[in-house]
């Protein structure tokens, strides 16, 4: 199991798990949990979701990753591509 971010162009993994994002410092020291259920969400709207499919289109350092999920090509930010855990794929 690794982290979608880690996966190369051309490599296809199974998603296991979604981990939810950091919870975010808010005024005066309050925690807002809502940014990781908002995350999980889009993904989700996405078409991520545990036993998906999802293919790396492009992995380039510094650069949001370009991937195949259902049909669509879909690019995400490498925070969020590091909490899609997958599972390698042979191919």
């Amino acid at each position: 199991m690794a982290p979608l971010g880690m996966l190369g162009k051309g490599e296809v993994g199974e998603i296991v798990n979604l981990r939810p994002g950091r919870s975010q410092a808010g005024l005066h020291g309050h925690r807002h949990h809502s940014y990781g259920r908002e995350n999980g969400k889009r993904l989700a709207e996405m078409g991520f979701s545990v036993g998906q499919t999802i293919e790396i289109i492009e992995n380039s350092p510094g650069m949001p990753l370009l991937v195949r999920v259902h049909d669509s090509k879909v690019a995400i930010g490498r925070g969020i591509a590091m909490r899609v855990m997958v599972r390698r794929i042979a191919s």
